[in-house]
């Protein structure tokens, strides 16, 4: 009976340790297999949405200028990459606004954009880039190049747009010499009530061209500019109406910080801007300026200040200047007007500027 028992109702050993383990494993591997599949399968369908979703916006924006009355326009739009990072090109993009008074025509941008992470997109613009500008302070026709540009798009934080560039020109059709910098970096950030959009520009060895000189010469080695658009929403265009639509809502531009290294002028300062019913610049800034004895030498040699304000301005600004804390040439910390195209130190006009045409 025992024997009958063990003989028919216990598998063997064997059974135990050799077949089960094998069919634990090709199950396994089988749903190995099988989530594999499904992953690769997902992941090539989240690819290929992404690549619509790019061809929807781009066909989005277009749509959205010319229902603002610009126009847009471009040739071919290629993403490849599969089944790494999204690399897109977009050729031949022409896109104006006639009356804000501008027109670019940009041969391509290309961009990488990485399926795991779609908030931030890495690209650069292929130029030369044409632009057309019919208003402003210096309208005409513009080439731009450069030696390297890198264009990083985040949004994060409402959206962030920064422009790294080296080797920057830029020249005016009908002009012998470009506008040439070593580094040029932008930032823009978007924003809303009260600050709705903030803005820094930078720039080192900028060489401008012979007709663009200051009365402090044509090389700038250093220029930053940090800049809140308050007051009222920007203007959607640099057209007369647009700007005397923001201007007439309230909206004004904060400097918050300023530093220009000029010749023999050196400024850092913070203040407001705004546009006065001519549309042109009004502002009050204070500022601490360095080398200004030779900078208002140099400005009255130039015929921007008359002899004898130029002269008054000396003894002011010499009575008022201080010696730093560590030492070297005396700063003057003062109040600066804009008004009237007259640039004025307190009381004392220094320049006239030029009228911006923007009709």
């Amino acid at each position: 009976m025992l024997e009958t028992m063990s003989g028919s109702q216990f598998p063997s050993t064997d059974e135990h340790v050799v077949e089960t383990p094998f069919k634990n494993l090709r199950n396994l591997l089988l749903t190995a297999i099988v989530l594999l599949v499904v992953a690769a399968v997902a992941y090539t369908a989240w690819w290929y949405w992404l690549a619509s979703e790019v061809r929807m916006h781009v066909d989005d924006w277009v749509d959205a200028m010319q229902q603002d009355g610009r126009s847009a326009a471009y040739g071919d739009l290629t993403i490849a990459g599969y089944p790494g990072a999204l690399a897109i090109r977009l050729e031949r993009i022409n896109t104006a606004d006639t009356p804000g008074g501008w027109g670019a025509r940009i041969p391509a941008l290309t961009a990488i954009m990485q399926p795991w992470d779609i908030t931030r997109i890495d690209g650069a613009v292929v130029g030369p880039v044409v632009l057309d500008l019919t208003r402003g302070a210096a309208p005409g026709r513009y080439t731009i190049a450069a030696d390297t540009n890198i264009v990083r798009f985040d949004r994060e934080g409402g959206g962030r747009v920064r422009i790294d560039v080296a080797g920057l020109e830029a020249i005016r059709d009908g002009v012998a010499h470009p506008l040439a910098a070593e580094n040029v970096t932008a930032t823009l950030i978007r924003g809303s009530l009260p600050v709705y959009g903030r803005g820094t520009l930078e720039a080192r060895n900028v060489n401008l061209p012979p007709e663009m000189y200051s009365a402090f010469g044509g090389h700038i080695a250093y220029a930053k500019v940090t800049a809140e658009a308050t007051g009222a929403r920007l203007p959607p265009g640099i057209d007369a109406e647009s700007l005397r639509n923001w201007a007439a809502d309230g909206g004004a531009v904060d400097i918050k910080a300023l530093e220009i290294s000029h010749g023999v002028l050196g400024l850092n300062g913070e203040g407001t801007m705004a546009l006065d019913g001519d549309l042109q610049p009004i502002g009050a800034f204070t500022a601490n300026i360095s080398g200004f004895n030779d900078a208002v030498d140099a400005l009255v040699k130039a015929g921007a200040a008359r002899p004898q304000d130029g002269a008054l301005a000396k003894v002011v600004l010499g009575v008022l200047a201080k010696s730093p804390p560590g030492g070297g040439p005396k700063v003057v910390s003062l109040p600066l007007s804009l008004q009237d195209r007259r640039l004025s130190v307190g009381p004392i006009p220094l320049i006239t500027m030029k009228r911006i045409l923007w009709e």
